[in-house]
């Protein structure tokens, strides 16, 4: 999959932030449009395009 650095800055700002469960909380904000604190408008920017481009689906392939 390919995303840009960005987006994997800001994934691994989730995973920093929320541990495992960063993938149930991006998709949480995805669906609600409503992200945690914690993450800057950058990242959070970053995770709309992400979701723009990969879906929900996309999302469980990152690892």
């Amino acid at each position: 999959m390919n995303i840009t650095n960005e987006q994997k800055k800001a994934i691994d700002r989730a995973k920093e932030l929320f541990g495992q469960e960063w993938k149930n909380e991006i998709a949480k904000a995805w669906r609600t449009g409503v992200y945690k604190w914690g993450l800057n408008s950058n990242e959070i920017a970053a995770l709309q395009h992400l979701q723009n481009k990969i879906g929900h689906s996309g999302l469980e392939k990152i690892k």
